[in-house]
């Protein structure tokens, strides 16, 4: 916004009038003049004004009454209104202030202080423009933010989410403290009848907890689908998870295995509060105490799978929550497991009712209104009946094991770049999709190579000639270090696209950096073609893609990767 200003000028004394528009178009302003009230909010415009001056005294409407509807005429605008008055009334000027006046110019006008005032408005009005624009650029940018999220966890959701989790012997309650649940609750019967059940509390929250869950889900529905018993899936979720994950990130969970047709059920509680199984035959529940690690806290050669077996009887119930609930503080700020959940340990709850008392205690205690931790809530009714009429609705034997059609991109900043390792939870969404997994060391080689490019040779600019000896290797990586612990801007950008038909499967791999490019056109990618011991990661890939291309002057690589789908066995 200029420091000239559009004002308003109303009052019936001429000679006042006139003096202070002469004076104010000499300051360069540009000036509208009203000879009351009543005409000055006739020709008030918001988008043209951009500040009112008014006399106290004026016939038709006074300057409070003018300046009250002008001001409800600005709407969301901000206009100063100043006040023109020889009054000296402390009553009359309070009045002023009250009805929204800004400032007083008295009579008769001092130019110099007329000046000051002027300039002080001027200097707030293009604060508040610079103000409302800053409002408006965040508004748009947390709108997008919010689409992309959604749309983010609608893939998330789509890729945890089991259709087994409508099965009407399971209730459950999802509650997250952001857009991303850190909690997981995952359910899929098995080929032989029954059900396998996990509740998962990754470490942390929002996105950076629930990106876990994905390979989490991966292993357990595809390993569950095979046929794969607890015993077996636990330990393999474990080291997947102690490979990929953050050394101070792990997922508490709790793994349940219903035996419908032996009418027993099988428990492993690594780190959630007790599971409670209420059995007909007793009031207070059982508690089923944490006995392992959780899973990726300890390598595989420290992990233990203790599993307590349950035999039960139709009608009897298991409930499992996450420390959202069990650690949730009340009202008075005592934790739900010294005060609420007490009615539940007690047996005082209708076991077939307690993840609708769970939640209505949630409620009432005003913990969902401001959640300080994701909150999720597990109850089985235990039948003989369950998984047992589900072969019918999964897949037939031998048919086509189609990789969905998906995209997604993965933009990484200097930040970013600095302090995270994208690769393995980028492999683990592309891994995700059927039949590609098979194919995870060559993409996991295709993604390496491209990324590991982009940002050394792209962002960090460093020359691959250097890697000519051993001691040269040493010095690369320790300017790699060196460069990438000081970037301050930059970025990479990770594009995948899967699509697919009856026949091919295609995975398109785009991987752009910031960088000054490179001329690619000059390069031999043949393999064996060169006797130094660097530029052979572009080389191999040509021989494991079927297609390779460079543009945008280098600073984008595009790797085209097909695979054949497999029969189900």
């Amino acid at each position: 916004m200029k420091s000239a200003l559009t004002i308003l000028i109303a009052d019936d004394n001429p000679s006042d009038r006139l003096l202070l528009g002469a004076m104010l178009k000499q300051f360069g302003h540009h000036v509208i003049v009203a000879k009351d009230g009543q005409e000055a909010v006739d020709l008030f415009d918001p988008e043209v004004i951009q500040l009112v001056c008014l006399d106290v005294r004026m016939p038709h409407k006074n300057g409070w009454e003018a300046a009250v509807e002008i001001q409800n005429l600005a709407l969301d605008s901000f206009i100063p209104i100043v006040f023109l008055s020889g009054v000296t009334d402390p009553v009359a000027l309070s009045n002023c202030l009250e009805v929204g006046g800004a400032d007083f110019i008295a009579k008769p006008y001092n130019p110099a202080l007329v000046t000051a005032k002027l300039n002080a408005i001027a200097r707030l009005l293009v604060m508040q423009k610079t103000l409302e624009d800053q409002r408006d650029a965040m508004a748009w940018y947390n709108e997008q933010l919010v689409h992309e999220q959604e749309m983010a966890k609608e893939i998330y959701e789509n890729i945890t989410h089991s259709n087994c989790l409508n099965d009407p012997a399971i209730t459950t309650y999802h509650h997250a403290s952001h857009t991303f649940n850190g909690d997981v609750i995952l359910a899929a019967y098995k080929p032989n009848g029954g059900m396998h059940l996990l509740l998962g509390d990754f470490t942390g929250h929002g996105l950076s907890a629930a990106i876990g869950a994905l390979p989490l889900a991966d292993i357990f529905f595809d390993w569950t689908k095979k046929g794969f018993l607890m015993r077996q899936i636990i330990p393999e979720m474990n080291a997947r998870l102690k490979s990929i994950l953050p050394a101070n990130m792990f997922c508490s969970a709790a793994f349940i295995d219903i035996k419908a047709n032996e009418k027993n059920v099988e428990v492993w509680n690594g780190g959630l509060p007790d599971l409670l199984f209420f059995s007909q035959s007793k009031k207070e529940p059982r508690h089923l105490i944490s006995k392992n690690f959780p899973l990726g806290a300890v390598s595989p050669t420290r992990f233990e799978c203790v599993v307590e077996p349950i035999s039960y009887v139709p009608g009897d119930t298991l409930i499992s929550y996450s420390d959202g609930v069990y650690e949730a503080a009340d009202r008075n700020g005592v934790m739900f497991c010294e005060s609420v959940l007490k009615p539940l340990y007690e047996g005082d709850v209708k076991p077939s009712d307690s993840i609708h008392w769970l939640v209505d205690r949630l409620k009432v205690e005003g913990v969902l209104d401001n959640p300080h931790d994701d909150i999720s809530c597990l109850g089985i009714s235990l039948d003989t009946c369950i998984g047992v009429n589900s072969l019918s609705d999964q897949e037939v034997a031998g048919s086509v094991d189609l990789p969905a059609d998906f995209s997604f991109e993965y933009k990484l900043s200097a930040e970013s770049l600095r302090t995270t390792d994208p690769l393995p939870y980028v492999l683990q969404i592309i891994t995700t999709v059927p039949g590609l997994s098979s194919y995870s060391s060559q993409v996991f080689m295709i993604l390496s190579e491209l990324y590991s490019n982009a940002l050394e040779h792209g962002v960090l600019g460093l020359d691959s000639s250097k890697k000519n000896t051993l001691d040269g290797f040493s010095v690369y990586y320790k300017e790699r270090e060196q460069a990438l612990a000081s970037l301050q801007d930059g970025f990479v950008k990770i594009s995948a696209k899967v699509v697919s038909d009856k026949q091919l499967g295609q995975l398109i791999l785009e991987v752009e950096d910031s960088g000054k490019g490179f001329d690619y056109e000059s390069l031999d990618f043949t393999l064996g073609s060169t006797d130094v011991p660097y530029n052979r990661g572009l080389a191999l890939l040509y021989q494991i893609c079927q297609k390779i291309s460079f543009s945008n002057g280098g600073r984008t690589v595009t790797a085209h990767f097909h695979w054949r789908p497999e029969k189900n066995t």
